[in-house]
């Protein structure tokens, strides 16, 4: 199947306002395609961080490493959300 961003280079409209029409979808979809590469990039390090508990529940000698990736990350993840914007999501969802 042919990439969707192929598809719609190859369109071509004599139409000025359907071209750039063309040219604003193009972007909005590389501008999502990175940044669910980078939400993909932090669940990643997420996933790969070891808790920093033993079986008992104290914290191991891995906590201060883990907090700050773990702060790191949720850091990037809220940036690349836009969590400081308020939206239709943002504006919903629950007060902790």
């Amino acid at each position: 199947m042919t990439d969707m961003l192929q598809k719609l280079q190859a369109a071509t409209s004599d139409d000025p306002a359907t071209a750039e029409l063309l040219h604003e979808a193009l972007k909005e979809i590389r501008e999502l395609r990175k940044q669910r590469d980078s939400l993909e990039e932090i669940l990643i390090v997420l996933s790969r961080t070891e808790l920093p508990w033993d079986e008992a529940g104290n914290p191991t000698d891995a906590l201060p490493h883990f907090r700050e990736r773990y702060l790191n990350a949720v850091r990037e993840a809220a940036g690349l959300l836009g969590l400081e914007l308020r939206s239709t999501i943002t504006r919903t969802e629950p007060r902790t």
